[in-house]
């Protein structure tokens, strides 16, 4: 299967805007990816040798794995992939929910003691 973005239009790209891809070739197995430039008013592909191919030709000859990304999203990418592996990391010293729920409550209660002590001392200086 040669997985291009958009079945009505294989051979072009998933965003015709950017103009570098990543593509492997059906006839070594997608062994060796390459980039390959894509010129959206041409509406053709364009390999570093400067040879120009029809996006047909591409379909058939061609899988397409991705827009090439630029280092700034690259950048931006294993920065967010940091943030998210260190987020789904739980401390060790990180209490269970049922520890957490049972320390609320308790604070809660002793909260509600308290107000109502603090109540009882009041009501009973003004009745004196």
């Amino acid at each position: 299967m040669n997985a291009w973005p958009d079945a009505t239009r294989p051979g072009e790209p998933a965003d015709s805007a950017r103009a570098w891809h990543w593509l492997a070739r059906l006839d070594d197995g997608g062994q060796a990816p390459i980039p390959m430039g894509w010129n959206a008013p041409a509406r053709q592909w364009f390999a570093w040798d400067g040879s120009a191919l029809a996006p047909v030709e591409a379909a058939h000859r061609f899988r397409y794995l991705g827009p090439a990304l630029t280092p700034a999203e690259i950048a931006a990418g294993s920065a967010l992939a940091e943030l998210a592996e260190t987020a789904s990391a739980i401390p060790a010293d990180m209490i269970s929910r049922r520890d957490a729920i049972r320390n609320h409550l308790l604070i809660f209660v002793g909260s509600v003691v308290a107000t109502l002590f603090v109540a009882e001392k009041i009501v009973q200086r003004r009745s004196h």
